[in-house]
Formats: structure tokens, sequence, C-alpha cells
């Protein structure tokens, strides 16, 4: 029987070799991919600087940047401008720095120009700095549109290098702008290998090893997650968002019998319930620095849900467990509040969200979940942000048919190193390589005590502790809107 097991497991772990063997070529392809098409371009059309939209879709906002050795750059709007001069140390790098005229559409000084900042008017990047060579049409400006009238020395003190970061397991308040579209692939990867009771872990051969009442015990959790993301805003204030994901799960399981422990392993994969939300910013103030936003989603039950019950002393459960299910056979539905608020370089973002999970037509239904987020985030210079992130989620326990599932449910709370390097501009966009790794930090896992048919006790327990990590290729665009 151990011979069979092994040969079994070894099968098993080849066939999830094979299975991944194709992301790290998909993730070099798409590093590489932009370079080669740009090689392959005989004429290059001029971008900006900083986030790589093509100048000539931004001809009212754009920047024309002269550096002491004669190089010439370009950015689409004031915000870049600002940063490609705090990133060069300052004007004095520059042999001169010019912006449009919002009125005219003429090259002015940029340190003589008057800036309207925050108003309803976005050109081209966050924050909004829209450029008057009079400051009497700016001030006109902004009686009828909003926002402040600053000189260029405020706006240069204020401006941060990035317009906003994108943390990675809650979401930011910002909304980027109508316009906005970016797609991206994503990989994760989770493990747990540690046997929870409240929060005490323990070792899995040891814990099954010290009862021998103790019919079962997990003993590892494996997931692997790609997924493409998709993210649009139709207007300046509404952002949307997509995740189709695909999972591959795998649990490994001890058993005790008459003949001693032996190990099994369960295995799926396939598509997973995807994503679809909503982040409406219905506040924020003028400096572009506060943000407060309502958060809506749902999943849709595209995942595989089998309900496999054995019976379990006159209960009937899950027998594979919710580890190994791909969905949840039914909608699901999130909402919240964000709030994101800026620092020059850092930024903070908090979120606080409920998801409801009703029962499925199986009769099963997973526990609705309450999850608070904080993340910090340090921005150096717009091509680079380190940050740590902090998320605690309590979730009810399962139901099966009425019954209230023991071992599931319960709370974690997992902190995360994270960061994303833009790494090339190319089609109008840039290239984000973004990454985290994290573990939880603190977990008190739901358990149930239980009687075998010979009055025995054990217990049903779950898995905990392991970590988790994720890597992402994004592409982000803004298709320029139009101002008469």
């Amino acid at each position: 029987m151990k011979s069979f097991l092994q040969l079994s497991c070894i099968k098993e772990d080849s066939m999830i070799v094979r299975t991944r063997a194709w992301i790290a070529p998909v993730f070099f392809q798409l590093l590489l991919l932009p370079a080669w098409v740009s090689a392959e371009e005989p004429h290059e059309r001029p971008s900006c600087r900083v986030c790589g939209m093509y100048i000539d879709q931004y001809r009212k906002s754009a920047a024309e940047l002269v550096f002491k050795d004669g190089q010439k750059q370009y950015t689409c709007g004031v915000a870049c401008m600002l940063r490609e001069i705090d990133d060069a140390g300052g004007m004095s790098a520059f042999e001169s720095v010019k912006v449009h005229d919002w009125v005219s559409g003429k090259l002015i000084d940029a340190e003589e120009a008057t800036y309207v900042l925050g108003s309803r008017v976005i050109p081209d990047m966050v924050p909004n700095y829209i450029a008057f060579a009079d400051r009497g049409e700016a001030e006109a400006f902004s009686a009828k549109e909003g926002g402040d009238v600053i000189d260029f020395d405020v706006a240069y003190a204020d401006v941060s290098p990035v317009g906003t970061t994108a943390p990675f397991r809650i979401r930011t308040a910002v909304t980027p702008g109508k316009g906005n579209f970016s797609v991206g692939m994503v990989y994760g990867y989770t493990q747990k290998d540690r046997i929870k009771i409240g929060s005490n872990s323990a070792e899995p051969g040891e814990f099954i090893g010290s009862n021998s009442a103790q019919p079962r015990a997990p003993k590892q959790f494996e997931g692997h997650q790609q997924a493409v993301i998709v993210n649009y805003s139709p207007t300046d204030n509404l952002a949307l968002f997509a995740n189709v994901p695909w999972f591959e799960r795998r649990t490994r399981t001890l058993n005790q019998t008459a003949g001693g422990i032996t190990e099994t392993v369960g295995e799926e994969n396939g598509i997973g319930d995807i994503t679809l939300e909503g982040r409406y910013n219905f506040w924020r103030n003028t400096r572009w620095n506060k943000f407060v936003t309502v958060l809506l989603g749902t999943t849709l039950p595209t995942g595989q849900f089998s309900a496999n019950r054995a019976p379990t002393l006159g209960r009937n459960l899950i027998s594979t467990g919710p580890a190994l299910q791909l969905g949840k056979d039914t909608a699901t539905f999130t909402g919240g509040l964000l709030y994101s608020q800026r620092w020059k370089d850092f930024w903070l973002h908090t979120s606080a969200l409920y998801t409801v999970n009703p029962e499925n037509d199986e009769g099963y239904a997973f526990g609705d979940a309450a999850t608070v987020g904080l993340a910090l985030h340090y921005t150096p210079n717009y091509d680079l942000m380190l940050g740590i992130e902090m998320d605690a989620s309590y979730t009810e326990k399962s139901e099966d048919q009425g019954f209230r599932i023991g071992n599931s449910g319960g709370t974690v709370t997992n902190l995360a190193f994270v960061g994303d390097w833009r790494f090339l501009n190319a089609f109008g966009g840039n290239f984000k390589l973004r990454g985290s790794v994290g573990l939880p930090v603190y977990e008190d896992l739901n358990h149930s005590d239980a009687v075998n048919p010979r009055g025995q006790p054990f217990q049903q327990v779950q898995l905990g502790d392991g970590f988790f990590a994720n890597l992402a290729v994004q592409w982000t665009f803004r298709a320029a809107p139009e101002f008469h």
C-alpha cells in the first residue's frame, strides 16, 4: 500500500509540475514582448518620459523639458513634468522647462505659469494640475470647474513621485480618471502546513499520532492561482474591475487505520468564480491626497462545486472540504468603504468590507466574512514602490443543510511585504512588475470536538500557518479625453 501511495504521489507531483511549467515562460514572454515590438518600430512615437502615454494625444497639457546637455524630454502633463523635475534633483538640472497654456495652447515657462489643482477636469494624470499663462484666466477656470489656484513652487513641493499606488490584498480609494485601462496576468501561491486548534498550532504527524482515535488530519494545502485582471474607468469617479481566475488546489491528508498512518492526496483544478467590482469615489479634496470611495462587488458562480457528502456521526458533511472547491455555486455580494491618503512620498490605503455568501442550490453556505485592511506604501521615485500591508478577516462558520460546520471559519490576520517596478514604457502606456510575499501573523481558527462510534474523542481541525506569494505583470494605458 505504501509503495502504491508513493507512486501515486510522484505521478501527481509530476502532473502539477507539467501544468505549471508554462507559467515562467509566459511571464518571460510578457516581459520581453514590448522590447521586441519597440525594436521593430522604424519610427518612434514620442511618449511621456514618466508614464509612457503618447504626447500627441495630450497637446493641451504636454510639457517640454530640456536638460543642461541639450537632451529633450516630454511629459503628458504637469504632474509627470513635476515628477521628472523631482527625479532629476530640481530645476537646476534643466536648461528650460515649458508647459502648454490651457487657453492659447502656447508653450510657456513652467515656473512663471499659474496652476489650477483639483478641478473637475482631468486632462492627463492625477493630480490634475492645469497650467495657465494668465492668473486671471486660471481664477476664472477655477470659479467654473473648481480647484485651487497655486503657483509653481506650491505645485512642486506638493507633488508625489507616483499619482497613486495599488495595494495587493486590498483596494485603493483613488479612481484614476476617465479612459484609464489596465490588463494584467497574476500568479499566486498559497501553502498551509500546520494544524490549528484555536490559536495554537501543531505539526500534523504529531497531532494524529498523539490520539489513536483520530481518524484523519489535514497535512498540507497547496493552492496555485493564475488570473487575468482588467481595470477600466468609464468616468472620472468610477472604476470597474474584473478577475478571471484559474485554480490548481491540492490537499494532503493523513489517515489512521489499524495498519498505521497513510497519506492520501486530493486535487482539483479549473476556472474559479469570476469577480466583478465597481468603485465609486464620492469625495476627494482638491489637493488629490484624501479620498473616500464605496466598493460594491459580486462573484459569478463559474467555478465547480462538488457536494460529495459522506455521513459523519449522523450528520451530512462535505467530505472533500471547502479547500478543494473551485467555486461557491452561487453569486456572492461584497460592499464597503475605502479610504486613501497621501503624504508626499507615502500612501496610506484602508478598507472595511463585508461579504455575504448565500446558500447554494446544494444546501451549502460558506460563512459570511468581514475584512479590514491597511497598507502603507513608499514611493522613492516614479518607477518604484515598496510597502507593507496588513489585513484581518473574521469568517463565520459554514453551513451544510442547516448544520454549522465546527471546523470552519475563524479569524486570520496577514502581513505582507509588497512592491512594484515600472520597468518599461510601451504602446502608449507602461508595464509594471508587481509582487508580494506574506504570512499569517495571527490565526484563531474554529475546530470541533467529536466522538467516534466507540465513544472515543477526537477533533476536526483546520490547516493554517504557511505563507503566500503573488507575482503580476500589468500594462496601464489612458485614452486621452477630448477638450475643446
